[in-house]
């Protein structure tokens, strides 16, 4: 047996880091879901949607795709689907014909005013028990993390 194997063999998967933020991704997203469908009857992907216009106010796609690091497609559906729930507008961008502009709409903006105290709670929830000096060191390792998950070559 190779060394590389060897140290594979013994190496448990709950000890990659990769495991486990993929693990806890789905836990917290399934999570998640079940609040916004119970309280908003929305999607995950719509509300970081109706939340990422609360801070732009007018977005495109791509900007919220760059915003959100989600799939381009996923994206795609969720804006289809808050257009029809009327939650969002979508008007046809004058300078280039090819974009169109997403705005919140009233509906949207008090939906997402009704689920922000939801969701707020919900973080303090995750956060209790941890020290600031924690939560500022969580947030330093998923920076770093962010930053490594941009990288291609290794």
């Amino acid at each position: 047996m190779k060394d590389d194997e060897k140290i594979l063999s013994q190496f448990d998967l709950r000890q990659f880091l990769t495991y486990r933020l993929s693990k806890l991704q789905n836990a917290l997203n399934a999570q998640a879901g079940h609040v916004l469908a119970s309280h908003g009857d929305i999607t995950l992907t719509e509300w970081r949607i109706l939340y990422i216009l609360r801070s732009m106010s007018t977005a495109t796609m791509s900007q919220i795709v760059k915003e959100s690091r989600l799939d381009k497609a996923q994206i795609s559906r969720a804006i289809k689907g808050l257009v029809d729930k009327g939650l969002i507008a979508s008007v046809q961008d004058e300078r280039d014909q090819r974009r169109q502009l997403l705005s919140a709409t009233a509906e949207g903006r008090a939906l997402k005013e009704k689920i922000l105290p939801i969701m707020m709670r919900r973080q303090e929830a995750m956060t209790e028990g941890l020290t600031q000096a924690e939560i500022d060191t969580f947030i330093k390792v998923l920076d770093q993390l962010d930053e490594t998950a941009l990288r291609r070559e290794f």
